[in-house]
């Protein structure tokens, strides 16, 4: 979501906020607000176990290698971009790519989320990481959402007004704000883009054997 990288501390806000809408739940909502709360526990975890479950059945091929390569360099490349903006915590961050849509962030994990159905050749696996990636991802940002609207108020009220929440759309007028690479390295990206790619080396490995 709007400010927050994928790293531990930032998923605890949103796996606090969905444990305490599933805690204060009643009657038929609380057993969907416990399920939503499991995936947004739980989606680091269900993330990494898919990866490494796709490298044990991949039947890499150069060229959907190849593709999917390239789309996680994209991808890469605009989390990197994101997290040089943000400051988590800090203030409500709606400058660079939080100017064009609300969940740069998670907008990039769906590309990763594709690139590996590319690299590990089996694209009758895509459906179903898309539907992981939409299982996780919706409930945390319902829970981010909640959480910066209690913090920032009628601020992220407005913000919510002028950005979409997901489809990217120019901004009308220069966002302000400047990029950083001492925020990209305090947010962890740089963690995050080596999982990734011992990842895709393992897809390469696979390949070549």
């Amino acid at each position: 979501m709007t400010n927050y990288a994928d790293t531990d501390g930032q998923v605890n806000v949103a796996t606090q906020q969905s444990r305490l809408a599933a805690a204060n739940a009643r009657g038929h909502e609380r057993p969907v607000a416990q399920i939503r709360a499991f995936f947004v526990r739980r989606r680091t975890f269900m993330g990494l176990l898919a990866a490494f479950a796709l490298v044990a059945i991949a039947q890499p091929r150069p060229g959907l290698l190849c593709a999917g390569l390239g789309l996680m360099a994209l991808a890469h490349a605009l989390r990197v971009l994101c997290t040089g903006y943000l400051d988590k915590d800090e203030k409500l961050v709606t400058c660079g790519p939080f100017g064009w849509c609300r969940n740069p962030l998670y907008v990039a994990n769906l590309m990763v989320v594709v690139a590996f159905a590319l690299m590990s050749g089996r694209l009758i696996v895509l459906p179903v990481m898309l539907l992981m990636w939409a299982l996780t991802h919706a409930p945390t940002v319902a829970a981010e959402e909640e959480f910066l609207r209690k913090r920032f108020g009628g601020e992220f009220d407005s913000y919510c007004r002028e950005v979409p929440r997901w489809w990217p759309r120019r901004p009308a007028g220069a966002n302000g704000g400047h990029f950083s690479w001492r925020r990209v390295i305090t947010n962890g990206e740089h963690l995050n883009i080596l999982s990734a790619w011992l990842v895709a080396a393992m897809f390469f490995v696979e390949m070549v054997k």
